[in-house]
């Protein structure tokens, strides 16, 4: 029987984690593993100078574990704590709004799936694009569809993610179908703004988003959830530029230089 590993970064208590538990739990054994708190923009952080704490937990008829840390971190405990191999896949989600796009850099949900990865597990990140119906229930059974699909693939691939945004929709004949996409640029700037302090000697100050003029391109994240569609973009921890790196080499050796080029 395969162990699915569940976790987020909004949550134990959040209705997504729920949602999926219920989803996944016919599928295989689930544990569950997630913060104490909700981590939102967490990134892939992990706590360094502090002990976890982790106290029982049930979730959707699941005993699991609350941990008073970050998303990086309840994947590399649960790992250690069911020891290395013994998990076969890691769900991380249902997250409450998008990461699409570049968002995909801060968000916690992503980073959980992406740590994951990083120890050759094949993940997914779950994201429900918030609008009026937080149908959680909808994006997890979403969620098993596109697993079962590809679960052969992610057995073989082990460090991949598959980073899902499904659109808020009332019903599943509402979804347009799935794409297979990239990641699209931010429509938005993050604007610094300072405010008034109550100690003289501190400067505060707030990070505010201010949105831009959307731009969706062609096969884009942004575009499939427009449309409603659901949006699967393929991710892998190693972010190294291949091709750049070819044209980073091709530029020494026209210049007479070696790819090994020590200057000074």
């Amino acid at each position: 029987m395969k162990r699915i590993l569940i976790t987020n970064d909004d949550g134990f208590k959040s209705p997504g984690i729920e949602a999926l538990v219920r989803a996944f739990k016919g599928l295989g054994e689930v544990i569950l593993v997630a913060p104490q708190d909700e981590k939102s923009c967490s990134s892939h952080s992990i706590t360094s100078r502090h002990p976890l704490r982790v106290r029982e937990v049930e979730v959707g008829g699941v005993r699991g574990y609350a941990v008073e840390g970050t998303p990086a971190d309840t994947v590399i405990l649960a790992l250690r704590l069911f020891d290395d191999g013994l998990i076969d896949f890691v769900i991380s989600g249902i997250n409450r709004g998008p990461n699409l796009g570049f968002d995909v850099f801060y968000s916690g949900t992503v980073a959980a799936a992406m740590e994951a990865a990083m120890s050759g597990i094949p993940s997914l990140a779950v994201s429900l694009v918030v609008n009026n119906y937080f149908n959680y229930q909808l994006a997890a059974e979403v969620a098993v569809e596109v697993f079962e699909t590809f679960e052969d693939l992610l057995r073989r691939e082990k460090n991949a993610v598959l980073n899902l945004n499904i659109p808020d929709v009332p019903d599943k004949k509402d979804l347009q179908g799935w794409s297979i996409t990239t990641l699209g640029d931010r429509f938005y700037l993050t604007r610094v703004k300072e405010i008034e302090s109550q100690n003289p000697e501190v400067r505060e100050f707030v990070l505010e988003e201010e949105k831009r003029e959307a731009s969706f391109p062609e096969n884009s994240d942004f575009q499939a959830v427009w449309c409603s569609r659901v949006s699967i973009t393929p991710l892998r921890p190693n972010l190294t530029d291949f091709i750049l790196g070819e044209e980073l080499r091709e530029i020494l050796q026209n210049k007479g230089l070696s790819s090994l080029y020590h200057p000074g």
